[in-house]
């Protein structure tokens, strides 16, 4: 009734076009989803139609160019396409078209680019992608850069993670920790930086003050747990955590340690963290990683204390490096 009353009425097109899919009326729907994409090009109904259509004929620029095309014009495109247009980056032609329509600076560049990066689809992929795109200087930051990390070591992709890690954060190398003074500004942190915790009743956090920063922390009576933690993967050897801190006032069975822990759990070893009055709050201790452990985490643990004031304090510097390194 509506197109006859109105030959251009989309919506009617949209209905019928797809009784004649839910039909198998392949070329019923073709021509309907046409007639309506000659119409307008502004109905997402019709583009993935397009799209579909396109990928069953195996024309990927097609395809690609119904996905551009949609993703500028509605609103409701990004949720529906951009999960899909991930997960097919591990295609190389699909990359390749897609950095060609990249380079034009769509709008729905950086929703794609995040998506890429924190969805947990495809992670390789889309480090082959963020990669690629250097060539158009495609705008992938830091922070997607690190989030992209996390989703590789959620795969188990450990050797790919730091890999792609150590091409973004200079001076990364395996056989020590990073970021010792806690200068790292950045919003997203990749596991193999400083991660504060985020557990309920913990408050740590790191603060920027002048070129570097500082570990505060406090926690409530009774509380204890992770204050902060950094992914390591260092060869086997004898190694050094060492450091400074300040404002830790405690007794000696509610002090912080920090422990370095392999992947399957077991401690390679802990070093103290004594008042900040000892030493000028220096810390200094000696951990061996065996062979069999490829993989570990080095962590800052607070004690529970059943004070009344409850555990704080904080840590300036902390480092983790060979034996007989200069720290």
């Amino acid at each position: 009734m509506a197109l006859r009353e109105d030959p251009t009425a989309v919506d009617a097109l949209n209905v019928l076009g797809l009784q004649a899919q839910l039909r198998s009326e392949t070329e019923r729907a073709r021509e309907i989803f046409q007639y309506s994409l000659l119409l307008t090009r502004r109905e997402l109904r019709p583009q993935i139609w397009a799209i579909e259509e396109a990928v069953n004929r195996g024309d990927i620029a097609a395809a690609l160019r119904s996905y551009d095309i949609a993703l500028r014009t509605s609103r409701e495109a990004p949720a529906l396409l951009l999960p899909n247009l991930v997960a097919a980056l591990a295609e190389p032609k699909v990359r390749s078209g897609l950095l060609s329509i990249m380079a034009s600076e769509p709008i729905w560049t950086n929703s794609f680019l995040n998506r890429v990066a924190t969805s947990g689809i495809a992670p390789a992929a889309g480090v082959t992608f963020f990669r690629e795109g250097e060539a158009i200087d495609l705008p992938v930051t830091d922070d997607l850069r690190a989030a992209l990390v996390n989703g590789l070591l959620a795969e188990g992709e450990t050797e790919q993670a730091w890999d792609y890690y150590s091409e973004f954060r200079r001076g990364a190398v395996r056989d020590r920790s990073r970021d010792a003074e806690f200068a790292l500004n950045t919003g997203i942190r990749a596991a193999f930086d400083w991660l504060p915790s985020t557990e309920s009743g913990i408050s740590a956090a790191i603060l920027q003050q002048g070129q570097g920063g500082i570990l505060d922390f406090s926690l409530p009576p009774g509380t204890g747990g992770m204050l902060v933690q950094q992914t390591q993967m260092l060869p086997p050897g004898t190694y050094r955590i060492s450091g400074s801190s300040q404002a830790i006032d405690l007794p000696e069975r509610s002090r912080p340690y920090w422990a370095l822990l392999c992947q399957d759990g077991r401690e390679l070893g802990r070093v103290e963290v004594p008042n900040s009055d000892v030493a000028k709050g220096s810390f200094d201790g000696a951990v061996s990683v065996p062979g069999d452990c490829r993989m570990q985490t080095l962590s800052l643990i607070a004690r529970a204390s059943d004070d009344i004031v409850g555990v704080s304090g904080q840590i300036e510097r902390a480092s983790l490096v060979p034996a007989g390194a200069v720290r």
